[in-house]
């Protein structure tokens, strides 16, 4: 039986594809140029600023095709974790002396792009005013100066560079040509490079390529990837998971996310009403503090936000209401969940909206926190009766499935 699965090529060589020989052995050269739809956000060894060097790093890149190789093919390891560990050490190597990989990654930068700030200061002002033409404000906050941290970080825009992969089309049974082809299709349809790619940050385009069409990208899954033999806990997406391009541009969608994630009743005298979702008035329960006029109603009492990833910080305003806390994993030494919602645009105005297979609770669960000091375990996942009464889901038990489907309405 075949170590690996053969995947599906194209029949045309890809442009800019070569063949050398290394001691007598074929080498496949692959080069393909990119350039970014939108912002770079870091990437260098502080998340949120650009390395130094190089805007773009070649282990970074890597890193990239390594995750999306795993999240495309990794079925083939038939359920068993140790199983993809060793044929990912096939592609891509391993630490020890025989631990090589028989693939080079390198990158040319051809532009590093220019910095741009999505907040900057205006005099007189507690608070960084934001810059919507550089990126959404709702996803770019990380980049905003705080109490902690006086900095406005900046992106970079207009960053080009060409990729360059060096390999033997074939290690013994291993066809690398398809499983790489593979890897680079998700990634370049589904990634980015950088930090907050799953948010539509530093999101691929190969020069000289037409955007995918949803259809396609449901035949390149098809046959790529299969719905059985994922490893517990790897993200992936298969034929039957939810993807769809909607005609909207990025920005577009992620103002429908803040828009859905922040749904509220009508305020009056221009301050906003109470939240749709239960989340606020269960933190008022579980801290038995709320204001005045904040007398906890929701009957749910539950956290399904927590399902577009962990962690997130509760903050109040008024007076009485509770102080921050903060819905986490509940293992000590485990501080996030990766949301298994992405976002990209393919084109200015066409994006693709993708959700991850994979766990949507952390390995113990989930707790409320003030600080250090464990408040309560709490409950991310609805039962239908429960997302009835949660409005902004419209009866839908899974909140990632109901934003998607709220862009097609």
């Amino acid at each position: 039986m075949k170590r690996f699965h053969e995947a599906y090529v194209p029949k045309r060589r890809e442009e800019g594809e070569r063949l050398l020989r290394r001691d007598g052995v074929p080498i496949l050269v692959w080069e393909r140029t990119y350039c970014l739809l939108t912002p770079l956000f870091g990437g260098g060894v502080d998340p949120r600023e650009a390395d130094p060097v190089s805007v773009v790093r070649a282990t970074e890149a890597r890193g990239q095709i390594r995750f999306w190789w795993r999240a495309i093919r990794g079925w083939q390891a038939r359920g068993k974790l140790e199983e993809l560990w060793r044929l990912e050490s096939l592609l891509f190597g391993h630490a020890g002396e025989k631990g090589a990989s028989p693939l080079l990654v390198e990158v040319e930068v051809l532009d590093p792009g220019k910095e741009a700030y999505p907040f900057v200061d205006v005099p007189g002002k507690n608070f960084p005013q934001a810059k919507p033409e550089v990126a959404h404000p709702y996803l770019a906050f990380p980049l905003q100066r705080t109490r902690n941290d006086p900095r406005n970080y900046p992106v970079r825009l207009g960053v080009r560079f060409r990729l360059r992969l060096r390999f033997p089309e074939r290690v013994g049974e291993v066809d690398l040509a398809g499983e790489l082809e593979a890897a680079l299709w998700a990634w370049e349809t589904f990634g980015g490079i950088g930090a907050r790619t799953r948010r539509g940050f530093g999101a691929l385009a190969q020069e000289g390529a037409e955007p995918i069409s949803e259809g396609e990208i449901l035949d390149r899954l098809e046959a790529y990837s299969r719905g059985e033999g994922w490893p517990e806990g790897v993200p992936h997406l298969t034929p039957e998971s939810l993807v769809r391009v909607v005609p909207l541009s990025w920005r577009q969608v992620a103002e429908a996310y803040k828009n859905f994630r922040q749904k509220r009743n009508a305020g009056q005298g221009g301050r906003p009403g109470r939240s749709l979702w239960p989340e606020p008035d269960a933190v008022r329960r579980l801290t038995g503090k709320h204001a005045p006029n904040h007398t906890p109603r929701h009957p749910v009492n539950k956290f399904p936000r927590g399902q577009f990833g962990l962690p997130i910080i509760f903050h109040f305003k008024d007076k009485g209401d509770p102080p921050d806390t903060t819905l986490k994993p509940a293992l000590e030494g485990t501080d996030r969940l990766a949301s298994p919602l992405l976002f990209r645009p393919l084109a200015q105005d066409r994006s693709v909206v993708a959700v991850l297979e994979g766990p949507r609770v952390p390995k113990g669960g989930v707790v409320l926190a003030q600080g250090n000091r464990v408040l309560s375990p709490v409950e991310v996942t609805l039962t239908p009766k429960e997302a009835a009464q949660v409005e902004p889901l419209k009866g839908e038990v899974d909140p990632l499935r109901a934003f998607v489907m709220s862009l097609q309405r």
